[in-house]
């Protein structure tokens, strides 16, 4: 059974109806802070394109991401409707593109589109049967370090940082070669030999393994700045 809780707030909109009518229930709580929370610390904040722009002109918006980066483990944004009415709503409709990118990019809340209440239905189930019941579709990779001492744990994570390696295939590698320095001195053919791993995957593995490490030299802003003034 899919349960979604909803706040008060979205009793106006026809997304919990729709959310009723495919299977889901609904249960209507004021939220601190989100519109729906679609599975543990998981919460979604839906805008039609409408009130995507007054938010973002009246500084709502930017508000309401910090405080869903600040309470939720997980959150997205849902905008419903054509953004290209954007440019009928307002002349600075840059602005409040700006806003996404900075959302999507900056808060790293990533950005839903949908075209309707019943497709935005559709996407918050769809999300939610996949988190509550299979959380490690989405959870693949193992995040954050772990506490205490638990060797087993920190074995997984440190092979689990490798690049294209999840948490199940660092398990597999683990298995495989019986330790963590074992998977790092492995070759590449002895790599590919593990499900998960592709030909591609274990030879940047490799490279990063055994590659001497070299810093790179950036340039400092100013001395770009002193460039380009030298050039005038």
């Amino acid at each position: 059974m899919v349960k979604i809780y909803v706040d008060v707030r979205e009793k106006e909109s026809e997304v919990p109806r729709y959310l009723t009518g495919l299977g889901v229930t609904v249960i209507f709580k004021q939220l601190p802070v989100g519109d729906y929370l679609i599975a543990e610390k998981v919460v979604a904040e839906r805008k039609s394109v409408g009130d995507l722009a007054k938010s973002v002109f009246d500084g709502r918006f930017f508000n309401q991401l910090s405080r869903l980066t600040q309470s939720a483990s997980r959150c997205f944004l849902v905008v419903e409707g054509d953004l290209e009415k954007l440019k009928y709503i307002t002349s600075n409709y840059r602005a409040v593109l700006a806003a996404l990118y900075y959302s999507s990019v900056i808060s790293r809340v990533p950005i839903v589109l949908t075209d309707s209440p019943k497709h935005t239905a559709e996407i918050l189930k769809y999300f939610s049967m996949k988190l509550q019941e299979k959380p490690r579709v989405l959870g693949d990779v193992a995040r954050g370090k772990p506490r205490g001492e638990a060797v087993g744990k920190w074995q997984l994570y440190v092979v689990s940082a490798l690049p294209g390696i999840g948490a199940r295939t660092a398990e597999k590698l683990l298995k495989k070669f019986g330790s963590v320095k074992n998977v790092f001195n492995a070759s590449i053919p002895e790599l590919v030999s593990v499900e998960g791993v592709s030909e591609e995957k274990a030879s940047l593995i490799f490279r990063i393994i055994n590659e001497p490490y070299v810093k790179k030299q950036v340039k400092s802003l100013e001395s770009f700045i002193g460039e380009d003034r030298g050039g005038e």
